[in-house]
């Protein structure tokens, strides 16, 4: 696949993105409504959850003070600089690299499986989501731009001199994706309309 599309390691660029997601009240505001999500899915107290796409440890920072003690994290991002900003911030988080397309984990290998603002970076969602279902036992949870429109609405957003893919995806075609790259182990679909304006979509699984 021709990754142009993967500006995350240019330059200073994750330095600028992780400076504005770290003084932004909307940023801060928008992590804590996907935290209480979260949490409302995480059951058990050895609960492991498996955060694709984890940036700079941010969504870390804010669920680890509220998971049970014996709950496990890893995060994993196919940005290594990143990837350094998580690691310098919280040592003592697992942070590694990994691509969403295909993640080095066994099938069911974590109880809830994350991924927040990272489909609409990307095309050829379908493998992506497939990929996040696989690893997941109990439950996916991840998030989109909606789009009233059934085909998908492409453009790009530039930030610094940096530009990145910026995709929306209608609702229909999400769950469409969900149920065809799930197949029987999907139990259920459920989707929350963020204040941010984006989507978040709960996946259950029949395990």
């Amino acid at each position: 696949m021709n990754r142009d599309w993967e500006n995350w390691d240019v330059g200073e660029i994750a330095n600028e993105i992780h400076t504005i997601w770290q003084n932004s009240p909307v940023e801060d505001a928008h992590r804590q409504e996907l935290v209480d999500i979260v949490l409302g899915y995480v059951s058990t107290a050895a609960a492991s959850i498996l955060e694709v796409g984890c940036g700079t440890g941010l969504i870390y920072q804010k669920l680890m003070g509220h998971l049970p003690a014996d709950a496990s994290y890893m995060g994993v991002d196919s940005s290594s600089k990143m990837l350094d900003i998580a690691r310098r911030g919280f040592p003592e988080g697992q942070f590694l690299f990994g691509d969403g397309y295909e993640l080095d984990f066994n099938d069911g290998e974590f109880d809830v499986v994350l991924c927040f603002e990272v489909l609409g970076h990307i095309p050829e969602i379908e493998q992506f989501i497939a990929e996040l279902l696989r690893v997941a036992r109990r439950t996916c949870i991840f998030t989109t731009w909606p789009s009233d429109s059934q085909e998908i609405v492409e453009n790009y957003e530039t930030i610094g001199d940096v530009r990145f893919l910026h995709r929306r995806y209608s609702d229909s075609l999400i769950r469409k994706i969900v149920r065809s790259r799930g197949g029987e182990h999907v139990r259920d679909i459920k989707s929350v309309t963020l204040r941010s304006g984006g989507q978040a979509y709960i996946v259950t699984g029949s395990s």
